[in-house]
């Protein structure tokens, strides 16, 4: 994660990107409540207010955030997990003359990397016939409505120990008024980098993954 961003200095000058406040400069722009979305390219999106722009990369499981002072001085970089919310890689933030003053590691104490868990996340995918993309460097989708296929990946502390979790979902279409569908829940101990629960269930459309936490 950390090619994604670093603690350089940058400055940005909103003025490129619009023409006026209601007019974007380029053909595959478009506004929407004063926020300018820029499609890139290579498909990727960039979301840009008078303040910020959030790059929305098609590939790759990370979105990258950035935020600016009135001067276009860089005020704070980020990245966040298209897939769960959470506090993933490092956070730099900067002073209003572009000075770096604080760095949070959000991985310090936390022993598997993100792309171990994408290993991991790839193997039962192909084990449970789950036709997601699932490549620490893939095209993820982030559309997790019911009827979709997806994967979640998400991490959390219990009971003093810190847990990696993998979330697959799959619609099942057989019968419309039952709409069910399939979901994988995997445990990983992030100490030891092992499996400690799976789950492979059934479950109505509209609810959470099932986390071995809440289990009674």
């Amino acid at each position: 994660m950390e090619y994604l961003i670093n603690a350089s200095f940058e400055k940005f000058d909103f003025s490129k990107l619009k023409k006026s406040e209601n007019q974007p400069t380029r053909p595959h722009s478009k506004v929407v409540y004063e926020t300018v979305y820029d499609t890139l390219q290579n498909d990727d999106i960039l979301e840009i207010t008078d303040f910020y722009y959030r790059l929305n990369p098609k590939k790759g499981w990370f979105n990258i955030y950035k935020e600016f002072y009135p001067n276009g001085n860089i005020r704070l970089k980020r990245i966040f997990n298209k897939t769960s919310n959470g506090d993933y890689g490092k956070m730099y933030e900067f002073d209003k003359q572009g000075k770096l003053i604080k760095i949070t590691d959000f991985e310090e104490g936390w022993l598997t990397s993100f792309e171990e868990v994408t290993r991991i996340a790839t193997k039962y995918a192909k084990k449970y016939n789950y036709k997601v993309e699932t490549a620490f460097d893939g095209e993820i989708n982030d559309d997790q409505l019911w009827k979709n296929e997806y994967v979640k990946i998400w991490r959390k502390e219990h009971e003093g120990k810190k847990y990696w979790l993998i979330g697959f979902n799959k619609a099942h279409f057989e019968n419309s008024d039952d709409r069910k569908t399939e979901r994988l829940v995997i445990l990983i101990d992030d100490s030891t980098r092992q499996i400690v629960d799976k789950n492979h269930y059934f479950d109505w459309y509209n609810r959470y993954f099932k986390e071995p936490f809440t289990k009674k």
